[in-house]
């Protein structure tokens, strides 16, 4: 008999190990694990998006009668599309803590998506499964959503909001039947042309990033920039890396000890401690020493 599917939080609770910190936003959750387990078997009632953040293991999955087997690490990024049957099992773990971020974007959310934006019927579109992918927009929304669920949503609901959405469009953008078919809204970016602008971002963190570079790499003028990256990524520019910024701030923190917070300012291009301290706060509720000191522990 066909195995009835299971919402987000009702899997979470099957879970031998809970997750360290859950969300909710409008209709999408995220649940952040400090344990991924060694293996299960369910089938969700949403479309699954999860990012592999620390640890790494060999990892057998099973969606829909196939199944793929190889070394998942960080970034690794799966999807696994609402109402398919998953089996999930890993081998030969490293030591460490396996860290791994799930967002779950319910199936009518993505169905309404597909017909305001795409015009097509939502019964003859199919978001693909991907397993243990690489996809540098996914990695980068799901450890800022990360954050925000660790946090309390320092950003505030609407930045978690936007981000989910985006990422809904990233997938099946990206990852669906639609994949090939243009959207019918018009604007925003082109996915090659956003894909050079966040690597951009991430690369150049610890120098200046000016608004006529990102320009530039977009191919529009700076006035047409600000609103076609609001509309892709669901934040204004100079917000998105100012995010990127704290995060690496929050890595550095983790990491990196000895490290002082003047020079982890330094490092992600925050011309001082109390500039850093500043953004840090609004973005998470803690001063940097804070947050170590409250990591650490």
């Amino acid at each position: 008999m066909k195995e009835a599917p299971v919402s987000a939080a009702r899997f979470m609770k099957l879970l031998p190990d809970p997750p360290s910190a859950s969300a909710e936003w409008s209709t999408f959750s995220v649940h952040v694990l400090e344990v991924v387990p060694t293996h299960f078997a369910a089938t969700f009632s949403d479309h699954v998006v999860t990012l592999q953040e620390t640890g790494s293991f060999r990892a057998l999955q099973q969606v829909g009668g196939r199944s793929r087997e190889g070394a998942c690490g960080s970034g690794c990024v799966g999807i696994v599309p609402a109402n398919h049957a998953i089996k999930w099992e890993t081998t030969r773990r490293s030591p460490g803590i396996s860290r791994a971020t799930s967002l779950f974007i319910p199936d009518a959310f993505i169905s309404r998506v597909v017909v305001q934006d795409w015009d097509a019927e939502p019964r003859h579109v199919e978001v693909q499964w991907q397993f243990l992918a690489r996809d540098p927009v996914i990695e980068g929304v799901l450890r800022n959503l990360a954050v925000e669920a660790e946090f309390g949503s320092p950003s505030g609901q609407l930045y978690a909001e936007s981000a989910c959405e985006y990422l809904a469009h990233h997938v099946i953008h990206s990852y669906s039947s639609l994949s090939m078919v243009p959207r019918r809204s018009v604007g925003g970016l082109a996915g090659f042309r956003l894909k050079l602008l966040l690597d951009y971002i991430e690369d150049s963190l610890a120098e200046e990033i000016t608004l006529r570079r990102l320009a530039e790499l977009a191919g529009v003028s700076p006035r047409h920039f600000e609103r076609a990256f609001r509309q892709a990524v669901g934040t204004p520019p100079h917000a998105y890396v100012l995010g990127k910024r704290v995060e690496r701030a929050r890595h550095h923190l983790i990491n990196e000890p000895r490290l002082s917070v003047g020079e982890i300012a330094k490092r992600v291009g925050l011309s001082s401690s109390s500039h850093l301290a500043s953004a840090f706060r609004r973005h998470t509720g803690y001063s940097p020493t804070a947050f170590r000191r409250l990591r650490l522990r």
